[in-house]
């Protein structure tokens, strides 16, 4: 969840036009990483659904996954904008918050089920076909889906803060009044208006911090068993080979198996501390009540989501089943500019 930090803009000329400046500052940064993941996930999308092969239930969930994560991509823009102090109707700011923070969550579940999949499936093969998620695919969907949209919509709920005094000086203070910030309908819309701290604790250190948690432990497991793997396979080959000292194919196994920790390493640095650094600075902000530079706000917000949202494209990108089919439509591209240039070239 984009937590936003609390500003005190009043809605003068100067304060109208530092507004608009973060504003497309907020765009500058996030549209180009948007496009580039919602392009990312529509090749891996398309990848999946033309190869029959990929038909099954574990990459039905990995297609949920990508989907979710494509609908944060569209979402990305606006999750920095919930930092801001605008004037929008009751509805209104609570679909620029609610909305966002539904496809946040959404993401996230989907990305616990496709690394609690594919544990089990290392973990426990036998029993691997006879996982309920398997048996019951649209009750899986549901049960990924359906529980971020009922947390994210509690403040459409009730939930919320909209009744409680305009503390965050969204208006000018001689048109201040108890809620409404003008006289055309609309209000001071701030996220601490929309989302409680009780709110915001629980999906972080209820929600979003175990999912992260549980996705490490998973992960440290499966390159455990991998470990203990390799080993058998090491001393049976010794057996095999009636060798006390480690042959090449066995170096060769150790260098890939190393090779795996360490982009398994540099993936979790890279696309989860960011967003931890950021969750945590904002939790950090909301408790002291303290006030932020904006820019600084948005540069951790945008590499925060934004690295988080890459996950599912390393492991999508990293199959090259799923890319097959984009590689080829390129390759032909390829070789019909080549054959054009070739053309115009003797003629």
């Amino acid at each position: 969840m984009g937590v936003g930090l609390q500003m005190s803009p009043v809605m003068d000329y100067n304060d109208s036009q530092a507004l608009l400046s973060r504003e497309h500052l907020i765009y500058v940064i996030t549209v180009p990483l948007s496009i580039s993941i919602i392009l990312a996930n529509l090749v891996i999308i398309l990848g999946i659904s033309w190869n029959r092969q990929l038909h099954n239930t574990p990459n039905y969930f990995f297609l949920s996954l990508l989907v979710a994560d494509m609908c944060t991509g569209v979402a990305l823009p606006f999750i920095p904008l919930m930092g801001l102090n605008r004037e929008l109707s009751f509805s209104s700011c609570l679909v620029a918050h609610v909305f966002p923070n539904f496809l946040f969550l959404a993401f996230l579940f989907n990305l616990v089920m496709v690394h609690y999949e594919r544990y089990i499936c290392i973990v426990d093969p036998l029993h691997y076909n006879n996982l309920w998620m398997h048996r019951s695919f649209p009750l899986a969907l549901l049960v990924v889906w359906a529980p971020p949209l009922l947390y994210a919509s509690l403040p459409a709920f009730g939930w919320n803060n909209w009744e409680g005094p305009d503390w965050n000086d969204c208006c000018a203070s001689g048109q201040k009044l108890a809620t409404n910030c003008s006289t055309n309908g609309t209000a001071c819309c701030s996220y601490s208006r929309v989302f409680p701290n009780a709110f915001i604790y629980l999906e972080v250190y209820g929600l979003v911090l175990p999912a992260i948690l549980s996705i490490a432990g998973m992960t440290g497991r499966v390159l455990w068993i991998t470990r203990g793997q390799l080993k058998d396979i090491c001393r049976l080959h010794r057996s095999v080979e009636r060798g006390s000292q480690a042959s090449d194919r066995e170096q060769r196994l150790n260098l890939r198996y190393t090779r795996c920790v360490v982009a398994v390493s540099l993936t979790f640095l890279a696309c989860w501390v960011p967003y931890l650094i950021y969750m945590h600075v904002c939790i950090a902000v909301l408790i002291s009540d303290t006030k932020w530079n904006f820019n600084t706000h948005i540069v951790l917000s945008c590499t925060g989501i934004g690295s988080m949202a890459v996950v599912p494209l390393v492991l999508g990108l990293a199959n090259k089943q799923y890319t097959e089919p984009a590689y080829k439509v390129l390759q032909k591209l390829r070789d019909r500019w080549r054959r054009q240039t070739h053309g115009s070239v003797e003629g």
